[in-house]
């Protein structure tokens, strides 16, 4: 008996459809299609968009479906939120600099024991000295109180500064010593080591963002330079370094605050969202239980998640190695996972369409079961399906879903460069140009070409991306070859890192990873998923499905198989 069904395919960005005769075992596609998913994955607004994609396609094919095929669908939220910069739990050193300081004065580095302004009245010790200057000693009195304390041979050499006067301090003490202001320092216990640096204009070096010279300075233990040297990675481009050895115990959230509870040791653990960056990262898909993010709708009141995958925009920053000031590297991208699925989208879709509909598997297991039809697809290799919101690694044992994916590189365009995040979701996918002049335009490899048709002049001096209405500008502070290195940044410490964590989760790695979904369809996410798993000699391959359809409709096509199995 032949019967004509629709594998539907519901993403977090796109909705996918393939509608096919399925004869005994034997599959044959009639007719294809994809439009952008309306509103949140499984919500009523995204299945009336794919009951009218599906007749869409049935009009234009002139035959309707028998039966409508789903896959569980459970939405991914991705937005970005004002988390305060990460740091692991156990790090054993802090940062007593606040992240957006910006003013410090003086040169050079010293160590030294913590005295407190106030201290400084007893006698001189004669051991190097870091002084602490509070926030409500006006800069006078601290300047005054300094230089009359080395008079009296103290012998300081560095200050930390609550406020934001290092320049004020530096200019009216009699020694020149690092002046480090905006500070954290209240609770700083006297007589803790703390290690100070102010980099000199126009020099690259920074002695305390050395991980060895920073234990060796701070006393620590040899056992934690690994921690130490991923703590460092945040000082690479610091003009001004205060750091002081972590004694107290990292402080739990406030109860009616921002958290994420993950499961350790067989005990749930509530980590603050900047303690549980780190963990995240490190850590394989699967062991968040519950995030409540004030800033992100959805999670305002408290989300229970099956995972979680926070992206630092200041490590992306620091990965392309951009000159301050030309993209916004401040606060965190986040994508959650949901734990529970949408329910009765299968019965929503029949009431839609007049049609049978029911879910007949995972997206995971459907996404294999269609990738396995590439022409040549390597025995024992894995599928990677790479969606609109989540990343799915699919092993002949186990499979593994994490969130973040395609709409984690959107919103970190979006927010780095300050645009919309429909011309963001543009953006990601080509190179641009700079367009130096009417007829004149430089490209990514740092070619200068002749324009077909003279450039707007809107575009003139700015980075343009090509669209079907012609150059589309969207950033005025970047060089061609800048932006690409930021894109292949945010490429990299987005989906690349997020698949090589969920490859933690597996005993071995694969010979070979075949990527799927419309992820798989971008070379520079392809390039840089290689290259994160170039160590472990991971062959990095894209789908085709069916031999016609490349790296998309993994999903829809693995429904109408199964089915046809049935």
């Amino acid at each position: 008996m032949i019967r004509t069904v629709a594998g539907i395919d519901v993403g977090n960005h796109t909705t996918e459809i393939l509608l096919a005769r399925v004869d005994g075992g034997g599959v044959s596609t009639v007719a294809h299609g994809q439009a952008p998913t309306r509103g949140r994955k499984g919500s009523p607004e995204s299945l009336h968009g794919a009951a009218a994609l599906l007749h869409r396609i049935e009009v234009d094919a002139g035959l309707r479906a028998d039966e409508l095929l789903l896959s569980a669908l459970r939405p991914v939220d991705t937005a970005t939120a004002p988390i305060p910069p990460a740091y692991s739990p156990s790090s054993p050193v802090r940062s007593l600099r606040r992240p957006d300081a910006s003013t410090p004065a003086g040169a050079g580095h010293g160590v030294g024991r913590h005295v407190r302004l106030t201290d400084l009245a007893a006698s001189a010790t004669g051991e190097p000295v870091v002084v602490s200057v509070d926030a409500v000693t006006d800069f006078e009195v601290a300047a005054r109180e300094i230089g009359a304390a080395v008079d009296r041979g103290w012998r300081i050499v560095g200050v930390v500064a609550a406020q934001d006067d290092a320049v004020l301090i530096r200019n009216r003490i009699p020694i020149d010593v690092p002046v480090v202001d905006e500070a954290d320092v209240e609770g700083l216990a006297p007589g803790a080591l703390i290690a100070v640096e102010v980099v000199e204009e126009g020099r690259a070096y920074r002695a305390m963002a050395d991980p060895i010279a920073l234990s060796a300075a701070l006393g620590l233990p040899v056992e934690s330079l690994h921690e130490v040297a991923d703590f460092c990675r945040e000082l690479a481009d610091s003009a001004a370094i205060a750091v002081t050895p972590r004694t107290d115990a990292s402080a739990p959230p406030d109860a009616d605050g921002d958290h994420v509870d993950i499961r350790a040791d067989g005990r749930t653990v509530r980590y603050t969202p900047a303690q549980a960056h780190a963990v995240l990262r490190r850590s394989a898909p699967g062991i968040v239980e519950h995030v409540r993010l004030q800033s992100v709708p959805t999670a305002a009141q408290g989300l229970a998640v099956h995972d979680a995958f926070f992206t630092n925009l200041a490590a992306i920053d620091s990965g392309a190695w951009l000159r301050r000031g030309v993209a916004d590297a401040q606060g965190t991208v986040v994508a959650l996972l949901a734990a529970e699925e949408a329910a009765d989208a299968a019965d929503t879709l029949s009431e839609l369409t007049g049609r049978p509909a029911r879910t007949l598997s995972s997206e995971p297991l459907a996404a294999a079961w269609g990738a396995r039809t590439t022409p040549g697809f390597p025995p024992g290799s894995m599928v990677c399906d790479i969606g609109g919101g989540t990343v799915d690694l699919i092993g002949d044992e186990k499979t593994v879903v994490a969130a973040g994916a395609g709409e984690s590189i959107t919103v970190a365009i979006a927010r780095v460069l300050g645009i919309p995040q429909a011309l963001a979701e543009t953006v990601k996918r080509t190179p641009a140009v700079r367009v130096e002049g009417p007829h004149v335009a430089h490209e990514e490899d740092g070619r200068r070409v002749f324009l077909n048709s003279p450039a707007a002049s809107d575009a003139i001096g700015r980075l343009c991306t090509r669209g079907s209405a012609g150059l589309v500008p969207f950033s005025n502070r970047l060089a061609a070859e800048e932006w690409r290195s930021l894109r292949l940044a945010i490429k990299q410490e987005t989906v690349a890192a997020n698949i090589a964590r969920c490859l933690t989760a597996f005993d071995d790695p694969p010979d070979a990873l075949v990527l799927a979904g419309g992820g798989a369809l971008d070379d520079e996410l392809m390039r840089t998923v290689s290259e994160a798993l170039r160590p472990l000699r991971v062959v990095v391959g894209r789908a085709d499905i069916d031999g016609v359809h490349g790296p998309r409709f993994a999903v829809a096509r693995g429904l109408v198989a199964m089915f046809a199995q049935q």
